[in-house]
């Protein structure tokens, strides 16, 4: 069922942003120092606002971020400059990742970049085409006998032993540092967009997805530390099947859920990433789940655009933020939030799609040829 949890605490200032100031700055100097690395497109899709009765929707569109569809190498190719900045001088490691597939196609990709030899673990039941697209940037895949979380684990105690260099985009007690250099490296994102938006004004309200939590707790702690108690109404959104972000802060302590099947893979997980608990309970106004159904509403408005919208290449994952403002607005069971963070004819929302078509089979099926 879909559910919704409204974050009960005052607005005031984040007590431990995650990712700092300090390394956001790295970042940017990072990327403008690869004048070769172009932005991605803001969309304002006009004909989705005037539906949904908003004043301006904005799209910030990742299906082809540097050549890849999906999100994920901007914070996997900060985390490469990051850690050959403080590696010592030695032989080429092995570098090593479970991933959904988004990450694991961005670390390969990275990799090769830098020159490192990689290994990608997949959750049993990866689909052939994200497995393909690994392997098409060198790397090797091992699809495993677990889901996400297992695979994680399974990686972990491999690299241990054959002495692998892990860039994991979740952390656990002990492994922080890389997935902070992650987080950081998506920021880029928000300050391409900020850019993009002007002149209008920073919008009311953002609606970021989440798996194990790195890209909303990036999102949470740009807008916290830019715009303070004037920051966006900051809404992360996760699919019903997998609702470890919700349960989380709903207890009160990361929460480890049962996941079920979901056409969003990418945000099937079972628990969030311990490092962004500060921010998932400072900086996060809601948390909302979704189902598959709001998921494909996405996919196939935006490939049918209308008012002179941009036609977008949405999967599954990357619809979920579009997915969840259109049952916001729409359906009574999300009223708390739309008042909330009085959502209505003149608010300006943010969302991100966060991959193209990673899984063209279930692309077609959703949207047609």
């Amino acid at each position: 069922m879909e559910t919704v949890w409204l974050n009960p605490r005052e607005r005031s200032v984040l007590p431990d942003p995650v990712v700092s100031d300090t390394e956001v700055g790295r970042v940017e100097a990072f990327y403008r120092s690869r004048p070769k690395l172009k932005p991605t497109p803001l969309h304002r899709i006009r004909g989705v606002a005037e539906e949904l009765a908003l004043g301006e929707v904005l799209l910030k569109d990742e299906s082809n971020r540097f050549g890849l569809n999906a999100f994920k190498i901007l914070g996997v190719l900060y985390a490469f400059h990051r850690i050959m900045e403080a590696r010592s001088s030695g032989g080429t490691p092995i570098v090593a990742c479970a991933s959904a597939g988004n990450h694991g196609r961005a670390v390969a990709r990275a990799a090769r970049e830098f020159g490192f030899a990689a290994k990608v673990y997949l959750p049993a039941g990866t689909v052939p085409a994200r497995v393909e697209d690994i392997t098409g940037e060198g790397a090797d895949v091992v699809v495993t006998d677990f889901g996400y979380e297992g695979s994680v684990r399974q990686v972990a105690r491999d690299a241990e032993r054959e002495g692998w260099l892990i860039v994991s985009d979740t952390s656990w007690p002990g492994y922080n540092e890389v997935p902070r250099w992650i987080m950081a490296g998506y920021t880029w994102m928000l300050a391409e967009a900020q850019a993009q938006w002007a002149p209008l004004p920073v919008p009311d309200a953002v609606i970021i997805q989440g798996g194990v939590g790195g890209l909303v707790c990036a999102g949470a702690s740009w807008f916290a530390q830019r715009y303070g108690a004037n920051r966006p109404f900051f809404i992360a959104a996760e699919p019903t099947a997998a609702p470890c972000l919700l349960e989380s802060a709903r207890i009160g302590r990361p929460a480890v859920v049962q996941e079920q099947d979901t056409m969003m893979t990418c945000l099937r997980c079972a628990e969030i990433s311990p490092v962004i608990w500060p921010v998932l309970t400072h900086a996060v106004d809601a948390v909302v789940t979704v189902d598959d159904e709001r998921a494909a509403w996405a996919m196939r408005r935006l490939a049918r655009p209308s008012a002179g919208d941009p036609e977008v290449v949405a999967g599954a994952s990357g619809a979920c933020g579009l997915g969840a403002l259109q049952a916001i607005m729409c359906h009574d069971a999300f009223r708390s939030v739309r008042d909330r963070a009085s959502l209505g004819p003149r608010s300006s929302i943010l969302v991100v799609n966060t991959e193209g078509a990673t899984d063209p089979a279930l692309y077609r099926s959703v949207v047609g040829d």
